[in-house]
């Protein structure tokens, strides 16, 4: 049994898939994703692995329009056709690869080739406020401020080399281009990624502001809000690839700490915010991502999954897609002996639905920005078993959470009393339902209702001190992906079971607030995380889990050390600011000691050696950069030194 029928079926399923996506997002820009449905071309040039990484293909520009590229190709593939000498009919298997490098050459442009790099207006050399008490430490003489002070102004200068401009061409010609027009500068992460992505910006904006960048912070939230107007959602990155799915929801986050540190960057900010995060609200409380869930005791929760709409392989990482998708059916095959020619379309039905399935998981777990983890397998450590539509992610809710409350803030500062009240009102539902389903504490007030009662009820333990993600089954119906998936399109209610494991997400919710008003749970989940085995000699560590994936152990990331740090200060009474405060010394001291080593800031850091190394494993090389870790490092030298 074979996962793909055949790779015409691929093709043409794939190609469908990505102009129909294109067709739904044509007032955004017109046919911005047509050259997608090139879908020859991009297979040859997959399979002949014409780049090394997956991406740079569908990041490439077309010199001509869709229709004079793809003529020209199909030329191109009938010659290689009526030259091969076993006469098999046209495919992209046929073409010689130094012919078809040649006409990629002649037909496309590099990627990255449509953003231009650009200097921030409001960078300065040296900012007149910048880290101002190691300013003033170096300056009395202390070696150590000296260097930190230097690391400092090195990894600020970074933000000119990842700013970046949307070409003009991109508006002229939407269609020969993949990357969306955006009306402003922003800030890229860097290497491979070479254009925005949602949830990196909200540390790069908070960099940024250490920097005293408020225009460029301003301009990179203006963005991420004009995407949201335009598609109602932020994608996951400024792609047309990327439409099909989300990435943690930060950007009403992102507002306020920009509306609160400089009101005068943008003082239309609120007004026009407003009523885009209620519709990015409205996006991930509405089913598929919403869920239902009855309690133990038969009280049902509202809370919140990873969703992608998308059944096909990542163009972004297409080879890596099929060739997960190949070993998860020779692993299933394996234990099957049957090879009856009756049962070969059955078998072959059951291929294609078992690919769609896994594809969609491999989507929306690009979608939770863990791609990938153990945290989303059945298995714990393959990749083939991945079920992310199953899990109730207890950073997700938290996220969500914390949107509500910064909703509820956005529209009182904007003299809006109803919604300000009825957000109030959603964010203390959903940490009720978290606390009732994700945490086991019958003894903790839960006065507010909905969200924050359910987080409570539903995610919460208080035997380990965390809140944990939660599996889902549809009442009545095996435990199953699939089955969730239909059942919530059915408006099924689930029920929900822990996931046990040790994941650095259990401990996010304290950063988004979960433990506000409660500082004893807040001073037990320091605890817990102090005792849980994440925390390493160079930082914390993503899971306790050494799977090979790039969000496991030994892999430490910028954006979990800055939300477990600033939570455990935050929440965490007298003990946990002091956690803080070492943690975030060691993590800075690494970072630097690796920029001195290397040059670069990276994208990920292996936290199992005191000295720091360069994070390793998943889909794709190590990167620098790095927006988000520039942004974290910044923050830390702010507020520890």
């Amino acid at each position: 049994m074979r996962l793909l029928a055949s790779k015409k079926a691929n093709t043409r399923q794939l190609g469908s898939s990505i102009c129909c996506c294109s067709q739904a997002l044509m007032h955004f820009m017109p046919a911005v994703a047509l050259h997608l449905c090139l879908q020859p071309l991009l297979l040859a040039i997959q399979e002949a692995h014409i780049y090394n990484d997956s991406k740079t293909a569908v990041d490439l520009v077309l010199k001509n329009s869709p229709a004079d590229t793809l003529a020209a190709f199909q030329q191109l593939a009938a010659a290689n056709s009526s030259s091969n000498s076993s006469g098999s009919s046209s495919s992209s298997s046929s073409i010689d690869r130094a012919a078809l490098q040649q006409f990629v050459n002649e037909q496309l442009d590099p990627a990255g080739s449509d953003l231009q790099q650009c200097v921030p207006p409001d960078w300065q050399q040296r900012p007149a406020t910048f880290l101002p008490n190691l300013t003033a430490a170096a300056a009395a003489g202390d070696a150590n401020a000296t260097q930190l002070l230097q690391f400092g102004l090195d990894v600020h200068a970074l933000w000119r080399v990842l700013c970046r401009q949307v070409s003009p061409a991109v508006a002229q010609h939407p269609e020969r281009h993949s990357l969306l027009p955006l009306p402003n500068r922003t800030v890229v992460p860097g290497d491979r990624f070479r254009e925005t992505y949602y949830w990196d910006s909200y540390w790069v904006v908070r960099g940024l502001l250490v920097s005293g960048m408020t225009e460029t912070a301003a301009g990179l939230v203006g963005n991420l809000l004009s995407m949201l107007k335009a598609v109602g959602h932020v994608p996951n990155g400024a792609r047309s690839y990327y439409l099909n799915r989300s990435q943690p929801p930060l950007l009403s986050a992102m507002v306020r700490e920009l509306y609160e540190a400089a009101p005068q960057a943008d003082p239309s900010l609120l007004s026009r915010a407003l009523p885009l995060l209620l519709r990015e609200h409205a996006y991930w409380t509405t089913a598929p991502k919403q869920v239902t869930i009855s309690a133990a005791n038969g009280t049902t929760y509202n809370l919140s999954r990873y969703y992608a709409d998308w059944q096909q392989p990542r163009p972004e990482s297409y080879r890596e897609d099929v060739a997960t998708a190949a070993n998860a059916t020779n692993s299933s095959s394996s234990s099957s002996s049957s090879s009856s020619s009756s049962n070969d379309t059955a078998a072959a039905a059951a291929a294609a639905a078992a690919a769609a399935e896994l594809y969609q998981q491999l989507a929306s777990g690009a979608e939770s920005g863990w791609d990938y983890s153990s945290r989303w397998f059945a298995d714990n450590e393959t990749l083939g078993t991945i079920r992310t539509t199953q899990i109730v992610p207890a950073d997700l809710n938290a996220f969500l959470y914390q949107m509500e409350r910064n909703i509820a803030w956005a529209a009182n500062s904007s003299g809006n009393a109803a919604t300000s009240e009825a957000f109030n009102q959603a964010a203390a539902q959903r940490l009720a339902a978290m606390q009732a389903l994700l945490w086991d504490n019958t003894t903790v007030n839960q006065a507010a209702a909905q969200r924050r009662a359910a987080m409570q009820a539903l995610l919460w333990d208080n035997t380990t001190g965390m809140w944990h993600d939660g599996v889902l089954a549809p009442a009545n119906t095996t435990n199953s992906s699939s089955s969730t998936t239909a059942a919530a399109a059915a408006g099924q209610v689930f029920t929900l079971t822990q996931n046990p494991g040790i994941f650095a997400s259990n401990f996010v919710p304290l950063w988004a607030g979960l433990a506000e008003g409660n500082e004893a749970q807040g001073v037990q989940v320091v605890g817990a995380l102090q005792s849980s085995g994440l925390v390493g000699p160079a930082g914390i560590a993503t899971t306790l889990y050494p799977t090979g994936q790039q969000w496991d152990y030994p892999n430490g990331w910028p954006p979990l050390q800055h939300m477990l740090i600033e939570g455990a200060a935050k929440y965490g009474g007298a003990a946990g600011r002091t956690f803080a405060a070492d943690l975030a010394h060691t993590w800075v001291t690494m970072n630097m000691r690796v920029f001195n080593n290397t040059g670069h800031m990276h994208e990920k850091y292996d936290v199992s050696h005191a000295s720091g190394l360069v994070g390793r494993g998943g889909e794709y090389a190590p990167q620098v950069g790095f927006g988000w870790s520039n942004g974290v490092a910044l923050d830390f030298l702010s507020k520890y030194y």
